[in-house]
């Protein structure tokens, strides 16, 4: 593998993600931040970035970018695409990597033949069986140089869908800026966090609602159309407070120190990065075992995970885990933060990022 040091001199990396999605926007800034002091990194990312990680400096460059561009006028902007590879080729860029997936990444590889393209797969198998997302997998992954994976769960069927060699991936978690450490102050409130979709589980959660109802809950995010009806039917319980709407970095802060516990119903997943999220604000995580959320979860160390679609289990584990005594709740908590601290900061991350970027073809 090529030595880091040397690389420095000759290489210079833009960390690119085009989502209006505050998540993959603080991967981007958290890695540039634990970055800029080691190599010559620059960011490509909307205008009016929602993650309260966005840095503004001469190498944080901004575009007008559609959140769901289509091949159409006012939509396919290929004047700002024009424009973000002439800045790429004058910066004398050398590796693009590509956070988070979008219509636009396939066109900047294609404008950007000098560059080597490295891209981030989040979702191997789509939620909800979007044929889009699979697609977009499959173009980006044969157009990359190398491919980066949130879990290690799923590489055998990565390469088995987008037909790629296993040795074009490598496997590294999500990662965000480290917060200090926040005591729970056992509010014995439990916290169902993220978009509200029917893959994560909120039919298994009204079933769990109803078999604890001493236990409080808070559900927030924003539902889709489909699961409205969900919604409606769990603010009909006295025990739930629901905020259906996307809310802001600083909310999801307050909301993660008013819990206890994250719980996570999910039916699917591959990786959870709202775990990420709850371990960065030490609250320890209930929830089924379902894709590489395994991978997450360690048993009666970060949290508990409940063996899948057992409801009765799931039920039995929040009555148990609200009786805990403040000591144990903390075990559970600075757990869960030193988990975070090791696995998901950017700076504990950036050294393998780092390897990976320049350290492969």
């Amino acid at each position: 593998m090529p030595d880091i040091k040397e690389k420095k001199i000759i290489n210079k990396l833009c960390l690119i993600s085009f989502s209006n999605n505050a998540d993959h926007q603080n991967v981007v800034y958290s890695m540039y931040k634990a970055l800029k002091n080691q190599t010559e990194v620059y960011t490509i990312g909307i205008m009016n970035p929602k993650s309260k990680s966005a840095t503004f400096d001469d190498h944080n460059i901004y575009c007008n970018c559609p959140e769901r561009p289509g091949i159409g006028k006012g939509t396919f902007r290929v004047d700002v695409l024009l424009s973000i590879a002439r800045t790429i080729k004058r910066e004398k860029i050398t590796h693009l990597y590509f956070e988070s997936q979008h219509l636009w990444n396939a066109a900047l590889m294609v404008l950007c033949p000098q560059c080597e393209k490295i891209v981030a797969v989040h979702d191997v198998i789509p939620h909800d069986g979007n044929k889009a997302m699979d697609l977009c997998n499959y173009v980006t992954c044969h157009m990359a140089n190398h491919i980066i994976l949130r879990n290690t769960m799923f590489k055998e069927e990565l390469s088995r869908r987008c037909k790629i060699p296993q040795e074009k991936i490598s496997c590294l978690e999500l990662w965000r800026d480290l917060p200090p450490y926040s005591i729970p102050r056992n509010t014995g409130v439990f916290l169902c966090f993220g978009r509200i979709r029917k893959y994560k589980g909120f039919d298994r959660l009204l079933k769990i609602v109803s078999g604890t109802p001493k236990v409080s809950y808070r559900i927030v995010g924003e539902p889709d159309e489909k699961s409205k009806v969900l919604v409606n039917q769990l603010k009909q319980y006295s025990n739930v407070t629901v905020i259906d709407r996307e809310v802001s970095d600083q909310e999801m802060i307050e909301e993660f120190e008013k819990a206890d516990w994250l719980v996570l119903p999910y039916a699917t997943a591959t990786q959870s990065g709202v775990i990420v999220d709850a371990y960065l604000h030490a609250r320890p995580v209930i929830a089924f075992n379902v894709g590489a959320i395994s991978e997450q979860i360690i048993e009666g160390y970060n949290g508990h995970l409940v063996a899948e679609n057992d409801i009765s289990e799931f039920i039995s584990t929040i009555k148990k885990v609200n009786d805990y005594t403040p000591n144990e709740l903390e075990y559970y908590s600075r757990n869960a933060y030193q988990f975070a601290k090791e696995r998901y900061s950017a700076s504990a991350a950036a050294d393998k990022f780092m390897q990976i970027i320049f350290g492969t073809k």
